[in-house]
């Protein structure tokens, strides 16, 4: 696995512990705590995807 792929997984995986962390922080208190993870877990995705985008194309 080279380099931008691994990164790809890191970023996927920071998102899905973000979303994860968001959801439960919703759920236990309310929008406003869990809104922000929501984002960097958007921003970590759309990292993931484009760190997939440069693996493939190199």
């Amino acid at each position: 696995m080279n380099a931008k792929r691994r990164a790809a997984a890191t970023l996927a995986l920071l998102g899905l512990l973000q979303a994860t962390l968001g959801t439960l922080l919703t759920i236990a208190e309310n929008k406003d705590f869990g809104a922000p993870l929501f984002w960097c877990a958007t921003f970590s995705f759309a990292c993931a995807w484009f760190a997939e985008r440069r693996a493939a194309t190199s």
